[in-house]
């Protein structure tokens, strides 16, 4: 194969002939066009996704007893909104507010269906309890003492199920006290000021503070009522 001289096939005159100031004026036009095309396209599909998905949540939301965007009488119709960049901006706004409301409301029905639950198992176990058929409730036990792990949600646990035998803390001691499983776990302790000055503020309709109690007390009370 013959060796080719780049110096000389570089300096070569280009068989093209070199474009005209008009000539790339008219390319650089007709690039920005289709550019536009592209973009009015690319933002035409996305437009019709997002009417799509706003016409699910309404009706997801209208389900859940929830009134869709449509029913706020202040909010102005799309197709009344003859600029395409603020309707397409305005139809975004309404979807990520829907979406909002959505995951809200989705959180709060798993909280309820949860709820519903607990009542159920609890309900369940004492009507055995009391017909003399444990089994249910030390299975309950069971699975509160593997699933459940913070002190504070153990003892209220326990207290609510007429203190069955749960410790306060995975592996530790029935006879435990709540404080010093609260140490063990590593959990901060209440400040057991504060409870003592809520529920003395709290008596006789929030009107009897710690002062009234003792004057000693007097550095207890809630600061705009000391004022």
């Amino acid at each position: 194969m013959a060796k080719v001289d780049k110096r000389r096939r570089n300096a070569r005159p280009s068989k093209y002939k070199p474009r005209s100031p008009d000539q790339l004026a008219r390319k650089r036009e007709l690039w920005a066009a289709r550019s536009s095309d592209r973009e009015r396209a690319k933002r035409t599909g996305e437009e019709a996704a997002l009417i799509e998905r706003l016409a699910e949540l309404e009706t997801a939301l209208r389900e859940a007893g929830q009134d869709g965007i449509h029913k706020q009488r202040h909010v102005t119709p799309l197709e009344d909104i003859e600029d395409d960049a603020k309707r397409f901006h305005v139809l975004k706004a309404r979807v990520e507010r829907l979406e909002a409301l959505w995951s809200i409301n989705k959180r709060r029905r798993e909280t309820r269906g949860k709820i519903i639950i607990g009542g159920a198992l609890l309900a369940e176990a004492g009507d055995a309890h009391f017909a003399g058929d444990d089994e249910l409730l030390a299975r309950l036990v069971d699975i509160l003492d593997r699933r459940v792990e913070r002190v504070r949600d153990r003892l209220t646990v326990r207290e609510l199920l007429g203190d069955v035998p749960l410790p306060l803390r995975p592996g530790g001691d029935l006879n435990e006290d709540a404080q010093s499983a609260l140490q063990a776990a590593g959990e901060p302790l209440p400040d057991f000021d504060l409870m003592a000055e809520s529920a003395l503020a709290q008596e006789a309709g929030g009107e009897l503070l710690p002062s009234e109690v003792d004057p000693d007390y007097a550095d207890l009370d809630p600061a705009w009522r000391a004022a």
